[in-house]
């Protein structure tokens, strides 16, 4: 078969079409090389497309705060938590487990669980099956989070217990994935939008060697990544303190009991701060100068019944830090930032004398207890005859007492 010439097909069919292919020329400077080099680049139609970039709100809060959250839960604990704060009105959230009947149990929008299936038993209390778990489905979890998420988040919470394989397996997971997710979606510091809320183990618990040494393990990797601000905050709720101050609850009252309390009074803090007062407001930039502090959080709650008492207020301040459900033995004093939230009723705020006196005094106290760190106040009034002292802390060093007794 002859070859067929230059500009000429083999296959009659190509005969309509022109081809743009040319000779190379057989020496010199031939026509052809001035020719390829002189013609135009091709305009194609797509240069002038501009795409239309969509960008998710994903799920919508029902619930005003400063702060728009998005929640991990991680575990059985990690879902209970979270499913706390969605029966606040907070819907960005995602539960992850590597046991589908904690997921089936929890009472959450089936969209919004994620089995990590690893196996029948789950992760049991095998923290690297539960590393293994995250590293396996890390594509899914961060395209389930651009659905629920979306771009409308200011900061995103992990939660999960301390002590089991999932929660303290995948929890240094999933703060590294949130830290992609808040980068890829343009938050500024992102290691600082990502947060951290771990519950310790029971004493009970904790005779178990395996749950222990779990728990300090991930505590102290935690702890650490807080301190040097590449989380914040670590909040840390302790279980066995909860038992000791709420030792009457019925076994089906303690863990929704206990979840809805501290989600409750992490909620406070955010809905308060998005409220103007006529008093003294504690604004969106003070909160969360406390959330972005680095660090360990402490907050707490006490009501002042005798506020007729000068000192009363400043000793509430004090019950707050000492007989809150989150962790003690805190070094307060070493505290970065706080914030101080007095709330009374609208008559007790006309009628009382001396209690703007009470209230500042108890402001001094917290000043005094915390040290070198600045304080932020906050005065409102509500349809309630009861005065609330709420108080949190940010920017702290870890307990290192406390996870002492989980290595030991």
């Amino acid at each position: 078969m002859q070859a067929a010439r230059c500009g000429q097909a083999d296959d009659p069919s190509m005969s309509k079409v022109k081809t743009q292919r040319r000779c190379k020329p057989t020496g010199g400077r031939g026509r052809g090389a001035a020719s390829v080099a002189d013609e135009p680049v091709p305009a194609l139609e797509m240069e002038g497309f501009e795409p239309e970039v969509e960008t998710s709100a994903g799920q919508q809060d029902q619930v005003a705060g400063a702060v728009r959250y998005a929640w991990l839960g991680a575990g059985q604990c990690g879902g209970r938590l979270v499913k706390a704060f969605h029966d606040l009105g907070y819907r960005k959230l995602l539960a992850v487990n590597t046991t589908r009947r904690d997921l089936d149990l929890l009472d959450v929008p089936a969209g919004q669980k994620l089995l990590m299936d690893i196996g029948a038993e789950g992760a049991g209390k095998d923290m690297e099956r539960g590393r293994g778990a995250v590293d396996q489905y890390d594509q899914e979890i961060l395209h389930r989070m651009e659905e629920i998420v979306g771009h409308d988040v200011d900061h995103i919470m992990v939660c999960f217990g301390a002590g089991g394989g999932t929660g303290s397996g995948s929890a240094a997971g999933l703060v590294e994935l949130a830290r992609r997710y808040a980068r890829s979606i343009g938050l500024k510091d992102p290691a600082r939008r990502v947060g951290v809320m771990m519950t310790l183990p029971t004493a009970g618990e904790s005779s178990s060697p395996r749950v222990a040494q779990n728990a300090y393990t991930v505590a102290s990797e935690l702890s650490l990544l807080a301190w040097q601000n590449k989380l914040s905050p670590l909040v840390i709720v302790d279980n066995d303190k909860i038992r000791h101050v709420h030792p009457n609850l019925t076994v089906k009252q303690f863990w929704p009991t206990v979840n809805r309390t501290v989600a409750g009074l992490f909620d406070v803090f955010n809905r308060l701060s998005y409220r103007p007062s006529e008093y003294t407001t504690f604004d969106p930039t003070d909160y969360y100068s406390i959330i972005m502090a680095g660090g360990c959080a402490v907050m707490g709650l006490t009501q002042v019944r005798d506020y007729r008492d000068k000192f009363a207020i400043s000793r509430a301040i004090k019950q707050n830090l000492e007989q809150t459900l989150l962790a003690g033995q805190f070094d307060l004093s070493r505290a970065k930032v706080a914030g101080s939230i007095i709330v009374g009723g609208r008559r007790m705020m006309e009628t009382v004398p001396g209690l703007q006196d009470a209230i500042d005094f108890g402001f001094d106290i917290l000043a005094d207890i915390t040290g070198q760190a600045t304080v932020h106040r906050g005065i409102y009034e509500d349809n309630r005859e009861v005065l609330r002292v709420y108080t949190i802390l940010g920017g702290l060093p870890a307990p290192t007492a406390r996870l002492e007794q989980l290595r030991r």
